[in-house]
Parts: structure tokens; sequence; C-alpha cells
């Protein structure tokens, strides 16, 4: 035992308010004798965890959810009620993990400790337990080992970079066009739908992304949506895997770059946690879960040093970067399955439909595509129609796509070249010529004549009048030579106009002050301008997926089981014993009631138990009994579980569960004021309304 831990709880145990502290040491000591001082009672409670006939009944009487729960506990660092909510979300409601938690707290198993850096409360296992817990701990109840009886049928669709190619030329040659809201307009989806059929909600994830991730601008002129090709260029520079985790990062929420390396890093490792035999979506969720609990190094955030802590402490306080939840991850997971990222497999005998990772992507992530030669993957018909094989990656697709059109996107990519398409190569500085060897470069057999004719009428047209607009440099006859031979304007020189007339290739409207002070051109006043220049940050850069650190130590020995059977021989000769005891009914009742909960565990506490006869449970029609639970509970402060209809009346129910903070009383009628968890939000209720009221104590 580390003796450090041990006084870490002795401390927080010490520190319960009075009420709770003395109630704890009476259920499990008898009544306090005065006087009595609270290190001395504290560690009386501690020799009476040590004695080994409670340490096998507080043992034997673990259950299964008991120990699924000690489990997670184990496994999250900085473990709260919160996060416990968050993990088991979708399977375990928050009131049975609230009640879980309370009830593991009264009969000693865990305790709770304030942070140094917050006011958050952390859950621990009691040091006094845990050598003893350690064997009962058992992962596969959190990760269970499933297999797939029943194989999927499905056709396995993965995110591609010729899909990706695809979708950016629609943008360069259409631009698309958004609602205030994000979502793409009507023509464009109908055109978009055309081109990718079944693969709408594909599309629009997509177009978020690539939004928040500024992949496009905003064109005022064109009032849409158009590439910004520099940022784009710099993406399609990153490993497959990291540029398909940052676009479903991006397709679910803006973040900062800090906080979208934090979660596309956060799928990558999940996506490299998923067992190859699959597993069920909750198991994935949860696997996300805990891979975000662990900080950059695999370390966990109880490891980090004391400043980073408080920073981050503070951060969270100030609300700068959203917090893992359980909402986000779903919607992550969501844009995974879409992507492709993650695939069903099949089902377990029970139906259960299990999911495995993409291991095509996992494998370019660890094994970087090289290509010794260039694969020949491009086919042109008679009607211009260029047919596109997988095998090629973003990085190569965009140069050669750049005066392409998508037509259809399936199993094979076509694209169309047409004059449009063509003139958007042009405006890129492309030539017949280079157009004509990048086509070459990747096909088995020669380009079209007719294709070759059509491109080079098409140059021609677009180069017989040509539009400029931006900064002209005008100099005299005498500073010819200065200028074309100066190298600090020689390479801003874009076009020669005429003889001392340049386009200089600087945008319209910036400031060119730089440019004058460097050239030398000391006799030209300077151009004032008063403007902002867009800052280019890189794209974040990803490490390799590993699996959480706790799941690649833990060890593979088969865990303790509990028994029902001895368990429910200790409650059964605590129950005859308790029959045998001259009390009355409501004493017998309240004793029971702890004796179910598994707080009694030997016969002297029968004897010595303080006797708190409470009512802990009032249903709809009792509106007395209901402002009783409320008052004491708000006195107690005590957590509660409330039954309500829904507000639209259809007869269904919802629960929810929080702290009451007051009660006030009105003709006919009393409001609770309560703090709803784990959201915080403070709601007032209709205690009329409230079909069911339980308060959450043992």
């Amino acid at each position: 035992m580390n003796e450090n831990e041990i006084n870490s709880w002795k401390e927080a145990f010490s520190s319960l308010p009075d009420k709770q502290f003395f109630n704890t040491v009476r259920l499990y000591l008898g009544e306090i004798k005065t006087p009595y001082n609270k290190q001395r009672l504290t560690e009386q409670l501690a020799g009476f965890i040590r004695k080994e006939e409670n340490l096998t009944s507080i043992l034997t009487l673990l259950d299964v959810f008991d120990v699924k729960v000690l489990t997670a506990i184990s496994m999250i660092p900085n473990a709260s009620q919160e996060s416990l909510a968050d993990f088991f979300h979708g399977e375990t409601s928050v009131t049975e993990i609230y009640a879980e938690v309370i009830n593991l707290t009264e009969r000693l198993l865990i305790y709770k400790e304030k942070s140094q850096y917050s006011e958050k409360e952390y859950i621990k296992i009691n040091p006094l337990l845990r050598e003893n817990l350690i064997p009962y701990l058992d992962a596969s109840l959190i990760f269970p080992n499933y297999k797939a009886e029943i194989t999927s049928i499905e056709d396995v669709f993965t995110l591609s970079p010729n899909l990706l190619a695809a979708f950016i030329t629609y943008i360069r040659i259409r631009g698309i066009s958004c609602k205030s809201d994000g979502t793409i307009k009507k023509n464009d989806q109908k055109r978009l739908s055309e081109i990718f059929p079944g693969k709408e909600k594909l599309i629009q994830l997509l177009m978020n992304a690539f939004v928040n991730l500024s992949l496009v601008y905003e064109d005022e002129k064109e009032t849409c949506y158009v590439i910004d090709i520099s940022r784009l260029q710099k993406f399609s520079e990153l490993p497959e895997l990291q540029q398909y985790a940052l676009l479903c990062a991006a397709a679910v929420s803006r973040f900062s770059k800090d906080g979208l390396k934090k979660e596309a890093q956060l799928l990558i490792d999940c996506l490299t946690s998923v067992p190859e035999t699959g597993c069920t979506l909750e198991t994935i969720l949860r696997l996300a879960f805990l891979a975000g609990t662990y900080t950059e190094d695999g370390t966990t955030s109880v490891r980090k040093s004391r400043f980073s802590q408080i920073l981050a402490a503070a951060r969270q306080e100030a609300g700068a970067e959203p917090e893992q939840n359980a909402e986000l991850l779903d919607r992550m997971i969501d844009c995974a399955l879409e992507f492709g990222l993650l695939q069903k497999i099949g089902k377990t005998g029970d139906g259960v439909e299990l999911y495995k990772s993409s291991n095509e992507l996992l494998k370019v992530v660890s094994t970087p595509l090289i290509n010794h030669s260039i694969p020949k993957v491009l086919n042109i018909d008679s009607t211009f129609t260029v047919t596109l094989m997988p095998g090629l990656t973003l990085r190569q697709l965009l140069p050669l796509t750049d005066f392409m059109l998508v037509k259809k996107s399936g199993v094979v990519t076509e694209f169309e070249i047409t004059k449009q398409s063509v003139s958007e190569g042009f405006d890129h500085e492309l030539s017949p010529d280079s157009i004509f060897e990048r086509l070459e470069s990747y096909s088995n057999y020669q380009i079209p004549q007719n294709l070759k004719i059509n491109i080079t009428e098409w140059y021609n047209s677009y180069s017989s009048a040509t539009l400029y607009y931006g900064y002209i440099l005008k100099v005299t006859d005498n500073n010819i030579s200065f200028a074309e031979n100066n190298p600090n304007i020689r390479k801003y020189i874009k076009e020669k106009l005429a003889d001392g007339i340049y386009l200089l290739n600087l945008p319209a409207g910036t400031d060119i002050s730089t440019f004058v002070e460097e050239s030398s051109l000391d006799f030209m006043g300077n151009v004032k301008t008063s403007t902002t220049k867009s800052e280019f940050t890189s794209f974040p850069l990803l490490r390799p997926g590993r699996k959480p650190m706790v799941l690649e130590t833990r060890s593979k020995t088969e865990s303790k089981k509990t028994s029902i059977a001895e368990a429910g021989k200790i409650l059964q000769a605590l129950k005859a014993s308790l029959k045998k005891l001259d009390m009355d009914k409501a004493q017998k009742e309240s004793l029971e009631h702890r004796i179910s909960s598994r707080l009694i565990l030997s016969e002297a506490q029968l004897k010595n138990a303080s006797i708190r006869t409470e009512i802990l449970e009032a249903d709809g029609m009792d509106f007395a009994g209901k402002v009783h639970l409320i008052e004491a509970a708000v006195k107690e402060e005590d957590m509660m579980e409330i039954r309500l209809p829904a507000a639209d009346g259809k007869g269904e129910f919802f629960t929810l569960v929080g702290k009451p903070l007051s009660i006030s009383r009105q003709p006919g009628e009393a409001v609770m004021r309560i703090q709803i968890e784990p959201t915080k939000d403070i709601e007032n209720l209709l205690v009329s309304r409230i079909t069911h009221l339980r308060r959450l104590r043992f």
C-alpha cells in the first residue's frame, strides 16, 4: 500500500461535510462517543476496513455492475461522475451511474478527491482496498471479445483520393453555394447527387470539413465557395489517414488548431485500438473516450506537470477548448462510418452489429506509399471522357485533374475535358503541351488526336485576348535594363506587356512598400494602403495511432469472478439475524434497505446501528410526501432522480437526475429549483408534475 495515497484518502474522508462524515462513521462503527476526534474516527474506520472478515464481505458482495464501474474508474485518468456518465453513454443511464457512485462511496470502495487546480472532484479507488480489488477488475466487461457469426454482404465503401479529387474539380469549375446554416443549396445538391449517387450525407460532411479547414473560401463576387489552391496543396501532402482524420474531425465541429489536432489524433488512436475481430459502436465510443483521456506522449493526464494541469484547468473553466464529451464522439464516430474509416463486418449470433477499422488505411499510415513507377490508371475515349482507376494519391491527382470536370463517381471515376475545364487549367498557367504531358504520363495509350486539336484551338482562342488585373510597373527607357536585370524586381515580373511595362506577380490591393524598398526604386513614391494579410499556418502533423497505454499493459490473466451465490448467503444470513432483533417495523425496514444496498457487512453493524428511518421515494399522488422528500434532499444536499411527463403531452415520460437547490410553496403548488446533471443547468420544476421521486442515498 502507498502511504501517501492512504493519507490522501484519510484527508478526503475527514474533509467530508459533518453530516455525511458522521452518518458514515455511525453506519460502520456504531454510535460515536464524546469527546470525539475526526482523525481518530477515520483511523478506526480504516481499521474496520482492514479486518479480514469485513474485507472478505466487501469483496464478496461485489456484483458485476460494481466491478464494471470500478474497472472504468481504474482505466480513466481523473475519473469523475460526469466522465463515467459519458463513458457509459448509450448503455447505462446517468441516474444509474450517479446512484452507483453514491453507493460505492458509502460502501467505502471509492472516494472523491478535489483537484488542486480547479473545483472538480475526481473519483479514486480506496487505497486500503485497491490491492484486493485489482484481481476482480475485468476489462472484458467494458471491451468484450466479439465474433462475427453472420458476415455482412453490404458493399464496403472507403473515402478515396479519387472521390476527393472529383469533389474538388466540381468546386473548382462550378463552385458550391451554401445556405446560412452551411447546408448545400438545392441546385448544387441536385447536381452532386447525380455525380455521387447515394452519397448526399457524405458530400455535406465533406463540405463542412472543407469550410472548417479553410480548403475553400467564400468568393463575394461569385457568391459561392471556391478552392484555396495553396492550402489544398499543403493538405494533399499529408499521409492519407491523416487527411481523412482531419476531415472527419472538421466535419463535425469547428476547432482551434490544437483542438483539431487533438480530435483527429484521438480518431486515429481509436481506429488503431479497434480489434480485427470487430466490436460494437458502443465499445468503439468507449475506446475513443479512453484514447481522449491520454496526453500526446501517451501518458495519462495525471502525469502532466503542475503548470500544465493549472493551464488545462483554466482553459476548461474559461471554455477555451471543448472538453471531450459523448455527443461530440458520437458525431465523429458517425462521420467515420460515413467516410468508411469504420466498416460493418457482420453480426454476432445475438444480432449485435460489429464494426472494424479500414485495414487499407491503417497499412498506409504505417508503411507510406512509395511509387517506384508511375501507375497507368487513365483512359480517354473519343468523347473526351477520362476514366480514372484507383492508385494515385491526392497529391498526384490534383495536377492531373486540374483541367477536368467530374462526370461520375463510383468504383471508377469519370471526368470530362471541356472548354470550360481546360480554360481553368489555362488560368493556372497550363499550356497544351503541359496538359498532354500529364495525360500521357498516366495512360498506356496515345492521346486522341482530335482532343489534342481541340485543346490547341481552345488555347489559341483563350490567348487571343487577355484581361489583366493587378499592379503594373512602368519604367522609362533608360531604366529598362535596370528593371529586367534587378533580381528583386525580376522575380515579381509575371509578364512583360511591352517595353518598360510589366505585370507584377503581386495581388492587387496589397501593400507593396516592401517591394519598392527591396527593388531600390526610391525615385517612386510608395503606394500607401491599409490591408490585412491572411496568415497561412500548416496543418497539424499527427503521429501513428496507438492503443491507450492502459489497454496495452493490462494483464491478460483471467480476472476473479464475483459469486452471486456467496453474496446471497451473506445477505440472507444478515436478513435472518435482523428478524430476531427487537425493533419496530420502520427500523427493520430501514436496516433491510441497508442490507440490500450492501452497506451492512456483519451482525455487529445491526446491533450497533444508528438507525436512520427515512422515506427515500415518493409517487405522483403523494404531494406532501414529494415536498417532504425535496426539503430533506435540499437540507442534506442529496442527489435526486426525478421522473416527469414529456412537455408535448404525448404520454411519454423522461427521467433526469440533479441536486435540489430550494423549494418554494405556492397556493396548491410547489416549485423546485434544481441543478441538472451533468449539464449543471438550473431548472424550475412544478412538484405536481413529478410522477416519481427518489433520493439517491443508501
